[in-house]
């Protein structure tokens, strides 16, 4: 049985995460990537569905594939889904 893909949270959580690791501000990587920072903050918290075009512009910006992202938010998905299975 296949499992759930990642949710919009996930993404933003791998997205917020990736940026964190680089150090960089919300504000950094609205320069790098073109995208303003009310929508960048907006895909970090789940309020706003990004387009493929605007993760690929993230993805450029963090030096990686659009894939590399999608495979992030995968990876917190499933961390999130063990946190889930642990508690009980």
């Amino acid at each position: 049985m296949a499992k759930p893909p990642p949710t919009l949270e996930d993404l933003g959580r791998a997205i917020r995460r990736m940026r964190r690791d680089r150090g960089w501000t919300i504000d950094e990587l609205a320069d790098r990537s073109g995208i303003h920072t009310t929508y960048l903050s907006r895909i970090e918290r789940a309020r706003s569905n990004a387009t493929w075009m605007k993760l690929a512009a993230v993805a450029e910006a963090f030096g990686l594939r659009p894939s590399d992202i999608a495979r992030a938010a995968e990876n917190e998905s499933d961390a999130r889904r063990k946190a889930l299975d642990e508690q009980g």
